[in-house]
Parts: structure tokens; sequence; C-alpha cells
């Protein structure tokens, strides 16, 4: 089995897993060492055995602290009889190992006073093994070198553990931080998502417009010519042919601004001339029909968001005026004045007693209130209808932030 699939098969299991896994077997093999070093009371020293490591692994199953310190108390009294019985050399080792699973799942402060306890525990044992059961063998100088020596053992198992302590916690922190780090980019992920959709649905609402305002505004002009035209056939066929012509060319001109939009929807950029376009909106409304328009505009350099804008409203006004309220003759003016682009289309329609918002003057406001200025309507029965917009003046190319 190579490296690489090793690692990934270990990755399944919890560092503190693997660790009490370690001291099962390190306690196994010290406690099957221990029988066998029990000779004629290999059978005390087995039952001893059993019972250290019964009560070592239902530790790892137990969350309450107190049921913990009891087993961790019956676990101290089998070494100290370990320690009565036979002259076991590696009882530092065990008293150690039975509180690396509590070390793995505490604070420093308590595993250093749990650990004392322990290193207390096994210099009780030892002194009781020594001067009650051995007396003849103890001595005070003899006990106090064991107990330096042993105490190495305890401090070095105990800072083994809490150092994996730490790195464990650690881990788990920063597993922690990665899985929010993670969630965090889901939803960035998410977000950025419904930014792309709305901006989709935003880019198709401005194509819907710009097809309304413009090919709209040039299908509108086209049926005036050809009613004209109907009503010229008989009485003047070339004013009808006329008519028909401009309409011809109005078509082309629909099919050509049908066409730039779909260029548009693909991505491809197209430049936008404000003044060529205001003046090849009012040619086409005025050629070949009855309507008049008088334009009266400066020349105005603006980004393309605003210009297109202004070319939309305009052609929407005209096509309102012209199919709604049967104007003839329309007052169109674009300046600058105190910093604010103004926008005026008046008409001499039928006007309404009451103004209502369809789809292109619904538009025209929410649009105008994009930009950062404003749109008003005002129309009143036989007096037309006026269009009024301000708007920032905005550098071409650019904005005013």
């Amino acid at each position: 089995m190579n490296k690489p699939a090793l690692w990934e098969k270990l990755k399944k299991y919890s560092v503190s897993g693997i660790i009490r896994v370690g001291c099962v077997i390190s306690l196994f093999v010290i406690l099957v060492i221990l029988t066998v070093q029990g000779r004629g009371r290999w059978y005390i020293a087995l039952a001893l055995s059993v019972g250290l490591l019964a009560a070592f692994c239902t530790n790892f199953f137990v969350k309450k602290l107190a049921v913990k310190s009891a087993i961790y108390a019956v676990e101290y009294v089998i070494l100290l009889v370990y320690s009565v019985f036979f002259e076991a050399g590696m009882l530092s080792t065990l008293y150690s190992l039975i509180l690396v699973d509590f070390y793995l799942n505490n604070t420093l402060k308590s595993n250093a006073a749990f650990g004392g306890l322990s290193y207390l525990a096994y210099a009780v044992s030892i002194t009781v093994r020594d001067f009650v059961f051995n007396p003849e063998w103890a001595s005070v100088a003899g006990s106090l070198v064991v107990a330096i020596n042993e105490f190495i053992i305890f401090s070095l198992v105990f800072t083994i553990a809490n150092m994996l302590n730490a790195i464990i916690k650690k881990t788990a922190e920063a597993e922690r931080n990665l899985a929010e780090v993670a969630a965090r980019e889901k939803k960035l992920q998410e977000a950025n998502e419904h930014l792309k959709e709305a901006a989709k649905l935003e880019e198709r609402n401005r194509i819907a417009k710009q097809i309304h305002d413009t090919t709209g505004h040039s299908i509108t002009t086209i049926i005036v010519q050809t009613e004209a035209a109907k009503l010229l056939f008989d009485t003047d066929p070339e004013g009808a042919k006329r008519k028909i012509v401009s309409a011809n060319l109005q078509a082309v001109s629909a099919l050509e601004e049908l066409r730039k939009s779909v260029r548009v929807l693909s991505g491809e950029y197209v430049p936008f001339d404000l003044a060529a376009s205001l003046e090849k909106a009012v040619n086409e409304t005025t050629e070949g029909t009855d309507i008049a328009i008088r334009a009266k505009t400066e020349d105005i350099e603006t980004d393309e968001d605003t210009a297109f804008f202004i070319y939309s409203s305009l052609k929407e006004g005209l096509n309102n005026g012209i199919r709604h309220g049967n104007a003839t003759a329309f007052l169109f003016e674009l300046k600058v004045r105190d910093g604010k682009l103004k926008f005026l289309l008046s008409d001499n329609g039928t006007g309404a007693k009451e103004l209502k918002e369809g789809f292109g003057l619904r538009t025209m406001r929410e649009g105008a209130e994009k930009l950062g200025g404003s749109a008003e309507f005002y129309t009143a029965e036989g007096e037309g209808m006026e269009i009024r917009i301000t708007l920032p003046v905005k550098e071409k190319g650019g904005n005013n932030d």
C-alpha cells in the first residue's frame, strides 16, 4: 500500500482515537509482561490486568467527570494491589497511561491537578509497598531516589500528552475555521450566482426596453406613413409613393435596430452616438409624414447609459404622443443648466384627464431615478402632454461618483 492511500485511510480517524488505540496496545503489552512476571501468582496478576484494562477502556466512553474520577480511583486501587503483590518495575508507566485520555479532553490546569494526584498515588503505593509489606528492604533514601526517577516518566508522559492535546485542539479549531471559510465561500458563490442572474435579468430588461423604444417607435412611424399612403393612393399617387418609400426606409431602420440589439445581447460592444441618434429619431418621425418636430439640442458629452436613456426617452415620448395622443407637432429641447441635464418633450396631442403610466412611461421614470435623476409627466385634456427629465451630468465613459 502506498503512503498516500495509507494517509487517506488514517485521515478517517481522529488523532485522539489513534492515541487511545496506542495507549490500549501499550497497556496490554505491559500487563502481559506483568502477568508473566507474576510466576506462581500469575492468576492474581491476570485478574488485576483484566480489571485494569477493562476500567481503562470503559473510561473512553464515559463523559461525566464524577464517573471518570470513580473509574480512576478503581484503577489506582488495582495498581496499589499490583505494587503490594509484585515487584513491578513499570508501575509509573501504568499510572501515567491511565491519565492520557483525561489529558486529551481537559484543560492544562485540570490536567496538572490530576497528574499531580496520579503521581502522589504512585508515591503512596511504593511507600506502602516498601515500608509496610517489605520493611526489611525499605530505606528513605532508596524510596526518595525511586520517586524522583519515576517523576521523570510522569513528567514526560504529561508533557507529551498535553502537547498532543494542544495540537488536537488547534487542529480542531483550524478545521472549524476552514469549515466556516468553506461555508462563507459557498454563500459568496451563491450570492455571486444570484448577482449574475440579476445582471442577466437587468440586461434582458434593458434590451426589452431598447427594442420597445427604438423598434416600437419605428413601427409606429411606419404605420402612420402607410395609413397616409392609403389615403393618398387615389388622389396623389406620387405622394403615396413617397410615403411608402419612407415607410420602407423606416422598416430598414427598424431591422437595423433589431440587429443592433441582438449584437448587444450577444456581448458585442456597439458605440453609441447621441447627437446622430437624436437626429435620426427626429428625421425618421418627420420624413414622409405630416408630423413636425422643433428640436433645440446642445452638443452634450455624457456616458453611454445616460445617452441611450435620452435617446430612448425621446423615441418613447414621440411614440406615445403619436399613438395615444394623435399629436402632429412636438417641441424637443436638450440642454445643460446649473450642472443638470434638462430634457423637455411636449406635444399638441389630445392629452388626458388622468395620467396613467404604461410600460414606457414607468420604465422612463425608473430609468431616470436609476441614473440619479427624475422624470415628470404633465397632461391635461386637450392640452397635449409634456415630459420633463432632469439628470446629473456624467463624464463620458465614467460617472460622478
